[in-house]
């Protein structure tokens, strides 16, 4: 057997304890930290770069031909209607001008109820959820819960930069949500000498 199935099973709840956000800040620098750090290439990159443009470039867009000098915007084109046809397109046209007036001039008349009414503001009824994993020896990570009807495959941590750490942003509705994450390891050969 190349892989085993770890459970880990959480409760989420919007109030806990005051040390828990402390270590949670402490956690999320670690991770950041070396996200944070300044990538550099190689002094030669832009140069090299270029070179590969100039060469495959004409292959992948061929330059656009231009006739006697004129673009495409410019050239003259002829269209041909029969008296029917013409007459139903301009039928057409009259007909969606109609309507849309029609439709503009139903919202404009103000109705008494609308202006007794108080607009208020509702508060957000989604919000983006961070989950992050951490464990070096894992080869995959899914999460599933009761926000995604505990569907396996739905929702697979990814890799970030920092070796074994997982993460995945799920859009959730505010309350309580029971979930669990689901690591399946790399299992390898260990060789020890006597």
């Amino acid at each position: 057997m190349d892989s085993a199935t770890y459970w880990m099973g959480f409760t989420m709840v919007e109030n806990y304890d005051e040390g828990a956000l402390d270590k949670d800040a402490a956690f999320a620098e670690q991770i950041a930290a070396p996200l944070r750090a300044p990538e550099h290439a190689h002094p030669s990159f832009e140069k090299r770069l270029m070179e590969k443009v100039h060469a495959e470039g004409p292959a992948l867009y061929p330059p656009a031909t231009v006739r006697a000098g004129r673009s495409w915007w410019r050239t003259s084109r002829e269209f041909r209607l029969s008296p029917l046809a013409g007459l139903a397109l301009a039928a057409g046209i009259s007909a969606i001008i109609g309507i849309s007036g029609i439709a503009i001039g139903s919202r404009i008349v103000t109705r008494p109820e609308q202006t007794a009414r108080v607009a208020t503001l509702r508060p957000d009824t989604v919000q983006l959820v961070r989950f992050v994993f951490v464990d070096r020896s894992a080869a995959s990570v899914e999460l599933v819960g009761d926000f995604n009807a505990w569907a396996k495959g739905s929702a697979r941590l990814r890799q970030s930069g920092v070796p074994g750490v997982w993460a995945i942003s799920v859009p959730l509705s505010p309350g309580r949500h029971e979930y669990a994450l689901l690591s399946t390891a790399r299992v390898g050969l260990q060789t020890r000498s006597p």
